[in-house]
């Protein structure tokens, strides 16, 4: 009895978490830097304007959210509304179990960035170009080359992973995990626009992140993906090419991706459409593919 009350606790923390993700102004107020009525005031935000939340949690009264421009910030709770995310329902996906947490947790491993090194010349700095306290921390997380050992990975179901609360960020990120998969839509190479922070903004082949696209299934749209990444740090680690990992894509061959468990908060406003969650594996290790019944480095492969 005392373990199905646990479960259902854990259940209920979940259902909470995972239907609160988004939220609506309910009369104008002040986006904060903090948490605090005296803090910066980023901008004023309408009546009606559509928000993400960063965090079900309140802090000082305030809770932590995105805007539909991508900036994050805190208001004041009794000012938004909060309504449940269809596309988040549990519904029809259970909760991650405690057990997962559990392995996620002991699994941590702190984060070293290092810099952006083409040809024996610096070209960017651990962190990037970033100025505030978010970027510096998801590029932290980003620019790290150190891979785990075999055992180390903590292997997570698709459906897991997607659904990984919003509210236990600083729990699981950078954990080394393992998923299962397909690649669809495309490899998708970072070189135009003005590029990311996390590589100083830079744009050429060699100096930005890959986006790829794991789906449940295969061939599927990138509004049903998870977001994993290779970087322009940890590819002269590997011979991956566009052309290598291109092959797999919409194809019927599942693939294995191992990597480092992110959470990339500057994205929350596209979830459903250009991503089904901003849980990633960033940057990732390896990618196996199934041969004679076992998983094998696609490195590896003649």
């Amino acid at each position: 009895m005392k373990r199905f009350l646990q479960l259902l606790i854990i259940c209920s923390l979940w259902i909470t978490a995972a239907s609160a993700q988004t939220a609506v102004v309910k009369r104008n107020v002040n986006l904060r830097s903090k948490s605090s009525t005296s803090s910066d005031i980023i901008k004023t935000l309408k009546s009606g304007d559509q928000l993400n939340l960063v965090s079900t949690s309140k802090s000082n009264g305030f809770y932590q959210v995105t805007t539909s421009d991508g900036q994050t910030g805190w208001v004041w709770a009794k000012n938004i509304k909060i309504q449940a995310s269809p596309a988040n329902s549990p519904t029809s996906t259970p909760p991650p179990s405690s057990d997962l947490f559990s392995q996620l947790m002991s699994a941590r491993k702190t984060p070293t960035p290092q810099p952006l090194v083409l040809n024996g010349t610096q070209v960017c700095g651990p962190t990037g170009d970033a100025t505030s306290a978010t970027a510096i921390a998801l590029n932290t997380n980003k620019n790290r080359t150190d891979i785990p050992g075999d055992s180390d990975y903590v292997d997570v179901a698709w459906n897991d992973l997607a659904n990984l609360p919003s509210d236990r960020v600083a729990d699981f990120v950078s954990a080394p995990v393992r998923v299962v998969g397909y690649l669809s839509h495309k490899i998708n190479v970072e070189d135009t626009g003005n590029g990311e922070s996390t590589n100083c903004h830079k744009t050429a082949d060699d100096e930005v992140d890959w986006h790829i696209y794991l789906t449940e299934g295969s061939n599927e749209p990138i509004s049903k993906a998870i977001i994993i990444e290779t970087t322009p740090r940890t590819r002269p680690l590997h011979t991956w090419t566009t052309s290598m990992l291109g092959t797999l894509v919409n194809s019927s061959n599942q693939v294995r991706v191992s990597g480092w468990l992110m959470y990339d908060s500057e994205h929350i406003n596209v979830i459903g459409t250009q991503r089904a969650t901003v849980w990633e594996v960033h940057p990732i290790t390896k990618v196996e593919i199934q041969s004679n019944g076992q998983w094998v480095d696609i490195e590896n492969q003649p």
